[in-house]
């Protein structure tokens, strides 16, 4: 790499980073005077505020990335514009090319890290955000709920439980209805049973089993005792709660449409989130591909400009990024395009101006 190069992707990631660190305390200070008569009702103290607060950076980081990526590049090419270094460049021959290649690299290298970031630091930090505020901020611990009444739960292998009473003190339900469907959701068995418990594997009495076969044709035996080893759920997954999908990473929403799925529930909403877990990384690529032609060309003010074009670009990509999703939830749209269309836009008219770009 040049010395040219070296100077260059230096000073991207230098004011990148400058750039985060202001936009995410500015973002605290808002977030804090937005907040703080909640606190003070609430009489949390310093260190739960601080600690709020130091949950809630990682998302306010993933969210500012791409915005950070974009003013440094206006930083960049605007100070070397007024201090007429790339004039100088061009006039040796330099190839602004390869600064362009190089700063697209280093974007590439930018989404990667977003995405693995978003998926460990971010859904943990997420997580913990949640409780520590239901816990510490509100002082309303988290007590395990041992009681479960009138529920579905969706398990294994197909199988889909309705459970009338649940207790995970004693490991016992009362009043079940189990079916086990096939990948069509055509129901292949069902059990009907008064009482269940939990003896290493699943005990049922006096339980009724219907089969039914490729033609619907039902066959129906009873049982004074039914043992059900090959039902893995333990009484431990019945009072599990449910993550909020901001609190899970790629695989386990992915898991999580797949049982849904099979049970014939409606999971637009997760789908969507699912594809915007990888397509929101690559939005730093994208503006990166629309900002270096655009700071190029900035003459005078260029840098003040260039913070306009910033904010301004970023509003309304995030707006279109909003909308698209809303579509998406609302299954007007398909949940990959619903993630991805921004992208897609935005992608096109960067790499229009990316190719007409004075070099």
């Amino acid at each position: 790499m040049s010395i040219i190069n070296r100077y260059v992707l230096k000073q991207f990631i230098r004011y990148g980073i400058i750039c985060l660190g202001v936009a995410i305390f500015i973002y605290i200070v808002i977030n804090l005077f937005d907040n703080l008569g909640k606190f003070l009702a609430k009489n949390a103290t310093a260190v739960d505020i601080m600690l709020y607060y130091v949950y809630l950076v990682p998302s306010y980081a993933i969210l500012l990335v791409p915005v950070a990526s974009m003013i440094a590049v206006f930083l960049v090419f605007g100070i070397m514009t007024k201090n007429r270094e790339l004039l100088v460049l061009k006039t040796c021959g330099f190839s602004i090319n390869s600064l362009f290649y190089l700063l697209l690299i280093a974007g590439g290298v930018i989404a990667a890290g977003t995405f693995v970031f978003q998926e460990t630091v971010g859904v943990w930090a997420q997580a913990r955000l949640i409780q520590h505020e239901q816990e510490q901020i509100n002082r309303r611990p988290q007590r395990p709920n041992l009681w479960r009444r009138n529920f579905f739960y969706y398990g294994e292998d197909n199988w889909i439980y309705f459970i009338r009473k649940f207790d995970g003190r004693i490991n016992t339900m009362d009043d079940i209805i189990m079916w086990q469907t096939t990948r069509d959701n055509r129901i292949k068995k069902r059990i009907d049973a008064p009482h269940g418990r939990f003896d290493g594997i699943w005990v049922f009495e006096n339980a009724t089993v219907r089969q039914f076969d490729t033609l619907d044709i039902e066959t129906v035996t009873r049982h004074a005792i039914l043992k059900m080893p090959g039902l893995v759920e333990t009484p431990v997954d019945f009072i599990k709660k449910i993550k909020p999908v901001e609190e899970m990473n790629f695989l386990e929403i992915s898991a999580f449409v797949r049982k849904r799925q099979r049970a014939g529930q409606d999971v637009a909403k997760e789908k969507v989130e699912l594809n915007y877990r990888f397509s929101y990384p690559i939005i730093t690529l994208v503006l990166l591909l629309i900002t270096l032609p655009i700071s190029i060309v900035l003459r005078r003010g260029g840098i003040a400009v260039g913070l306009g074009i910033s904010i301004g670009l970023s509003f309304t990509y995030w707006g279109f990024i909003q909308s698209s999703r809303a579509y998406g939830v609302a299954g007007i749209l398909s949940p990959f395009l619903a993630a991805w269309l921004p992208n897609i836009v935005f992608g096109i008219i960067g790499i229009i101006l990316f190719l007409k770009a004075p070099r």
